[in-house]
């Protein structure tokens, strides 16, 4: 971006080139974005939705997936790094960060607890 602030208003900002990151290309729409939150909220760092976006979809493909066999050390990263995270039971687009393992309630002599969650098979949704 150029800026040229004595010029008129609607020429002030110049695009010099078309932004893009690893395959990505931002479009009119998302410059227009990023200049109106920039407008709404000046000396503040912004991120256009796209950008967002884009940084949840690359931390999804990075991400440990199930089925990957992890040894004790790096399974107790995980789970003290989960500890930190604001909300650590869904990555950024909602998918379970965690998978139920086990039903404490009958070790804990729960009976009606655990009856009550005892998996029945697969949920049929009509």
């Amino acid at each position: 971006l150029e800026v040229r602030p004595d010029e008129e208003a609607g020429s002030r900002v110049r695009l010099l080139a078309i932004p893009f990151t690893k395959g990505t290309v931002f479009g009119a729409a998302d410059v227009h974005e990023m200049l109106c939150l920039l407008r709404e909220n000046p000396g503040v760092p912004c991120r256009p939705s796209r950008v967002s976006a884009m940084f949840a979809s690359r931390a999804c493909r990075s991400a440990i997936m199930i089925g990957t066999v992890l040894n004790q050390q790096q399974m107790v990263e995980v789970k003290n790094h989960m500890g930190t995270m604001e909300q650590p039971w869904n990555c950024p687009h909602g998918r379970p960060t965690m998978r139920h393992l086990y039903d404490l309630a009958p070790v804990l002599d729960q009976p009606k607890r655990a009856a009550r969650y005892e998996y029945k098979g697969p949920a049929v949704v009509r």
